[in-house]
């Protein structure tokens, strides 16, 4: 049984550390109901989770290069889940933000590590690897929102069932990964601490890849708040259906990540990536501009294709181009690659009160694009 746990701990707490993250975007409907937010104010509450994330994550990337910090992963998700479960006392609008801050902090300790011990676990078909990680928290950003569905027929308090999930995922993680002294116990190789000490560190196509980060992690970001938005706006749904609206964006999310990360080991990284945006620029404009419950639902297929199947390859082509900085690139990646995004959505919620949600989503055309082209900008890491 441990054996198992280790082989699939890492997309398992990874999966539960993403029950936070996910269930945040589908709670924005719940928080404008019952604190009577604008899209401005709803889209800061993302903004507060993954501003601290984006600051710290490649700082605590760099802590997990220089040192072994298992004990960041349990305390990570626990810390992430806690925070959302505490939203049920939230008296104020402030408050929210608070919660929403302290969740990022977890989330900024989990990634760097928990991506680490991937890469030190894995000796070939790493893109496969990379996959099954990101699927877990593609798995958790989908069930997060159905889970966080309870909220609109239990109320509030339901979200404690988040806390009891961090407790289990701490209860797996102290049975499977301690206890032991021997680095081989945990699925490692004796010698992969000093993996991270091989190779050289590409910073030029890092650079140029940060901007693919950077456009992937706008796309994931804005998309996550304004499906909801925009099934109950545009498409005229009920409110608490947009959780599952959500649900199945990162349900079909969790099964293209997964895809995007065997194709990568079969087509290469970086095609993997420009064939992911390719897909998603026709697709989105259909989204935004066919406003009825087919182009909604015909056009997530393909939109979500684009967005998640660039998931892992692009944390394996951070590790390699940093080859000597695994946990920094990771921090980037993993950290960067879901929180920056946040940074942007205020303004587009923004935009959205002064025009409308339509408008605002047409930013993500220019944003695709850049991805794209800077995707071929780039090439394969040796």
């Amino acid at each position: 049984m441990k054996r198992i746990i280790r082989k699939y701990g890492p997309p398992i707490f990874h999966c539960i550390n993403d029950f936070g993250q996910g269930s945040l975007a589908a709670l924005i409907p719940f928080f404008i109901a019952n604190f009577g937010l604008n899209y401005y104010q709803s889209a800061s509450i993302i903004f507060c989770n993954t501003v601290v994330a984006s600051v710290a994550q490649p700082i605590l990337g760099y802590v997990a290069d220089r040192w072994r910090v298992p004990w960041f992963i349990p305390v990570g998700f626990t810390v992430t889940l806690v925070a959302i479960s505490a939203v049920a006392l939230a008296a104020s609008y402030e408050m929210i933000l608070v919660l929403s801050l302290i969740s990022g902090v977890g989330a900024a300790l989990f990634h760097p590590e928990a991506a680490l011990l991937v890469n030190r676990m894995q000796s070939h078909e790493i893109g496969n690897a990379m996959g099954r990680f990101a699927v877990g928290g593609s798995a958790g950003f989908a069930l997060g929102p159905l889970l966080a569905s309870g909220v609109y027929i239990f109320g509030g308090q339901f979200l404690w069932l988040f806390t009891v999930i961090a407790l289990i995922g701490v209860l797996l993680y102290v049975y499977a990964f301690t206890g032991s002294t021997d680095t081989n116990v945990v699925g490692e190789s004796k010698s992969s601490n000093k993996s991270t000490d091989a190779g050289i560190n590409d910073w030029t196509s890092f650079g140029k890849l940060f901007f693919v980060i950077a456009s992937r992690s706008i796309l994931f970001s804005v998309l996550s708040i304004f499906i909801p938005i925009l099934y109950i706006t545009v498409i005229n749904g009920e409110a608490s259906a947009s959780s599952l609206a959500l649900t199945m964006y990162f349900a079909m999310g969790a099964v293209l990540t997964y895809m995007g990360g065997a194709l990568s080991d079969k087509l290469g990284f970086l095609k993997t990536v420009r064939l992911g945006n390719l897909i998603f620029l026709p697709s989105v404009l259909v989204f935004i501009f066919v406003p009825n419950i087919w182009g909604f639902f015909g056009a997530m297929i393909p939109m979500a294709f684009g967005v998640f199947s660039q998931y892992g390859p692009i944390t394996v082509l951070g590790q390699k181009y940093l080859a000597k900085n695994a946990g920094f690139a990771s921090g980037i990646t993993l950290g960067l690659g879901i929180t920056l995004g946040g940074l942007v959505a205020p303004y587009v919620g923004h935009l959205a009160d002064i025009y409308d949600v339509q408008t605002a989503l047409m930013t993500l055309i220019p944003v695709g694009l850049m991805g794209l082209l800077m995707s071929f900008w780039l090439k394969e890491p040796k």
